[in-house]
């Protein structure tokens, strides 16, 4: 054997030591099921009376879960909780209302330490948010702040609020955290404005805490759905202009959308298997290997696929920029004015 073979095999022999080495740790990282069973569990869900929290809450109680529900119009949840209980047969007194607006962090931290003293939480969920398009200096600050305030300082509130009370249960009953995010928490969508911003703070918020309320048992789970049929989106799709620019730059079709109930479907599987980052789309896969971060795949499958795709979506992500400049030096990127315009999830 000449050296340059011999090299060759001591480099195959190392290659694949470390392969190897990196599947293990990558299992020794994934998280064993922590709720088999949603049963007799107490699930408070932001944003729980419309969009995916509601679908989220329904399949939470189709489980035989206890539900608190948060959102700031009490009609609203009102006519949630009727569908919830009629639909469902279930009793009144298992759905609990919170009628609250997520920005007002004392109204927000006293709601939830309610209801953590009619039922410890297992499960929080944080879905409240609203949409502002539209091109980001053409924007009102009024929208920029309302999008800072629910999207994001709703959830931190929340979470601030609910994670003293989770520390006080032992590690033998673990809870869960669920971020709702979105797939512009992953690529800088164009003409989301304030929305993008927010859903990646969510990112970051979502795996500082993966590894802070590790010791406690406490699991959090960062779901990124794509385009979604709520109203929210309808609302968004009235932006025609907008709408149109964002399509071909994407090559998708913004009419194209998944279920809530699908959604809240793998958002409530990932949950029960204590998966970090849940996404739900085709699309969403690819963007998982460019945005992953430092958190590793919590499967070897998982590991093997997105090590395999890291180079080629790396050259695709290449490609893109090169034709999203080309199309946008060429284009009129001024929408028309609607700076007012801004879309709720949940109200």
């Amino acid at each position: 054997m000449d050296i340059a073979n011999a090299y060759a095999v001591v480099g195959g022999v190392i290659f694949g030591i470390l392969l190897l080495l990196l599947l293990w740790l990558t299992q020794r990282s994934a998280v064993p099921s922590q709720l088999r069973s949603l049963r007799g569990k107490h699930v408070l869900i932001t944003g729980g009376s419309t969009g995916i929290g509601f679908h989220i809450a329904r399949r939470c109680a189709k489980e035989g879960a206890y539900l608190t529900l948060i959102a700031r119009t009490p009609s609203k949840l009102e006519e949630a909780r009727s569908l919830l209980t009629s639909s469902l047969s279930l009793p009144l007194d298992s759905v609990s209302l919170k009628a609250v607006d997520v920005s007002d962090s004392e109204a927000l931290t006293s709601a939830i330490k309610e209801s953590f003293e009619w039922r410890p939480i297992d499960v929080l969920v944080c879905c409240a948010g609203i949409a502002v398009p539209g091109i980001f200096d053409e924007t009102k600050l009024i929208n920029l702040q309302q999008a800072t305030n629910t999207n994001l300082l709703g959830c931190v509130y929340a979470i601030h609020a609910a994670i003293p009370l989770m520390k006080t249960r032992t590690r033998q009953q673990p809870s869960s955290i669920v971020i709702v995010g979105s797939l512009s928490g992953m690529i800088g969508l164009y003409g989301s404005s304030m929305y993008t911003v927010t859903k990646f703070a969510l990112k970051g918020l979502a795996e500082l805490l993966r590894f802070e309320l590790l010791p406690w048992n406490i699991y959090v789970t960062h779901v990124c759905p794509g385009f979604t049929d709520t109203p929210m989106h309808i609302e968004v799709m009235k932006m025609t202009h907008l709408v149109r620019l964002v399509e071909k730059l994407y090559f998708m079709n913004m009419n194209v959308v998944e279920s809530p109930d699908e959604v809240a479907k793998l958002a409530i599987e990932g949950m029960k298997r204590g998966q970090y980052l849940v996404t739900t789309t085709f699309n969403g896969f690819f963007l998982r290997v460019l945005s992953r971060g430092f958190v590793p795949a919590e499967s070897i499958t998982a590991f093997v696929a997105e090590l395999l795709l890291t180079v080629p979506m790396r050259i695709f992500s290449l490609l893109w920029v090169i034709h999203a400049k080309w199309f946008l030096r060429k284009q009129d990127v001024h929408s028309p004015k609607q700076n007012g315009f801004c879309a709720n999830m949940s109200s």
